[in-house]
């Protein structure tokens, strides 16, 4: 562990303890929303050059030049580019088997995300949270995880703060399940940038809360971002015999169903493609028992 965390870290870990026993909530401090975009260090323009030139050659179809890809996340390491740290420490996670320039090496993954870490990388945070949650080169251990979870939220990580709302409102007994305490990293985490956390934000909507439309809206906005899922979910919602699992409550649309249909189709195609007037080009209508929002019913959700 990096030493000047020490200290900043053991007062999380006594935080998230307190969370996590049970204590009064006046024994912990109330989660402020902060967003993982104020928290990010700038990137040095030509070492993003050098990041983006890597990602391009990942995407190629067929045998890849790993160790271009490789040098080229670290020349950009050098300029101390916290996203090519980041993919060349999940490189190293995984290995390439069968391909040379790419080994499987956990000591030079925990090195990078350390030093992610060192930089005040949200991301980096979470990325310690999941190593010592699973044991990865390091002791697995609960509280280093909870630790490091807890600052990367605090830091706005949208994914660190999806993880912490799923826990209060899924994992906990059933008598200690807490969707008030969940709420906030929720609506934190989906007003981010993040798909897969805005995902998880539609799901709480829907299976803790039972708040159709505002589920349906998150849905939307990660679809807005380019994520399947979303495009799907909202595909079958408007369909003429939704599945149970795609069953919003609401009333079927040819036209929306044939919408989203064919959006889902192009970005099956096209995996790169984006919709961000989405939203704003086609408003969800309102649900036919709780209207925009349950708890309001009258007011859309903000965009």
């Amino acid at each position: 562990m990096p030493k000047p965390l020490i200290k900043a870290i053991s007062f999380f870990a006594l935080t998230l303890s307190l969370l996590l026993s049970g204590a009064p909530a006046m024994a912990y401090p109330t989660f402020t929303c902060t967003y993982e975009k104020d928290h990010n260090p700038p990137l040095d323009a030509e070492a993003d050059g050098w990041f983006q030139q890597a990602r391009a050659l990942e995407k190629v179809r067929g045998v890849k030049d790993w160790r271009t890809i490789v040098g080229l996340y670290e020349k950009a390491i050098a300029k101390d580019h916290w996203k090519a740290m980041h993919n060349l420490a999940g490189l190293y996670r995984t290995g390439w088997p069968g391909q040379p320039g790419v080994e499987q090496d956990t000591s030079k993954m925990l090195d990078l995300y350390e030093r992610m870490v060192k930089l005040k990388v949200p991301l980096g945070y979470y990325n310690w949270a999941m190593v010592a949650e699973n044991g990865r080169g390091v002791l697995k251990s609960d509280r280093m995880a909870s630790s490091y979870l807890f600052q990367a939220a605090q830091l706005g990580s949208p994914l660190a703060q999806v993880r912490i709302g799923n826990y209060f409102s899924f994992e906990l007994p059933r008598d200690r399940q807490d969707d008030r305490m969940a709420e906030p990293y929720f609506r934190c985490a989906g007003a981010q940038e993040s798909p897969e956390a805005i995902i998880e934000t539609a799901a709480f909507y829907k299976i803790a809360k039972k708040n159709m439309p505002l589920a349906l809206f998150y849905y939307q906005r990660a679809a807005s971002l380019g994520s399947a899922r979303g495009l799907s979910y909202l595909s079958g919602a408007f369909e003429s015999q939704p599945s149970p699992v795609d069953n919003f409550g609401y009333q079927p649309d040819p036209k929306l169903h044939e919408l989203y249909s064919g959006l889902w189709e192009q970005l099956d195609a096209n995996p790169a493609l984006r919709f961000p007037d989405l939203m704003k080009d086609h408003p969800l209508p309102a649900h036919p028992k709780q209207g925009y929002d349950a708890e309001h019913p009258d007011r859309r959700p903000e965009i």
